[in-house]
C-alpha cells in the first residue's frame, strides 16, 4: 500500500493525549490518526448522503427521530443487560 507522509501541528496537550492513547492501545500514533481521518471522511460522506436524501425525500420529521432515538436507548439497555448475564466460559 502506498503511503503519504504528512506533518501536522497540534496543541501540546493534544499531542500528549494522543501519544498516551496510542501507548495504552498498543498502537502507533499513525494508526490512531489514520483511523481518525478515515472516520472524518466517512462522516463527511454520510453528511452529504443525508443532505441529498433530505433534498430528494424531504427532511425526517422530529417525531420519527425521537421514536428512533427511543428505540436505540431500549436496544442499548437490552444489549448491556445481555452482556452482564453471560455465564463465564
Amino acid at each position: 500500500m502506498a503511503v503519504d507522509r504528512l506533518s501536522v501541528t497540534v496543541p501540546s496537550e493534544l499531542g500528549a493525549a494522543l501519544r498516551a492513547l496510542a501507548e495504552a492501545r498498543g498502537e502507533t500514533v499513525s494508526t490512531i490518526v489514520t483511523e481518525a481521518i478515515a472516520l472524518q471522511i466517512r462522516l463527511a460522506a454520510l453528511d452529504l448522503a443525508l443532505a441529498e436524501a433530505d433534498q430528494t425525500f424531504g427532511p425526517v420529521g422530529e417525531a420519527l427521530v425521537a421514536e428512533a432515538e427511543a428505540e436505540l436507548v431500549v436496544a442499548s439497555r437490552a444489549g448491556r443487560s445481555r452482556k452482564r448475564r453471560r455465564p463465564a466460559r
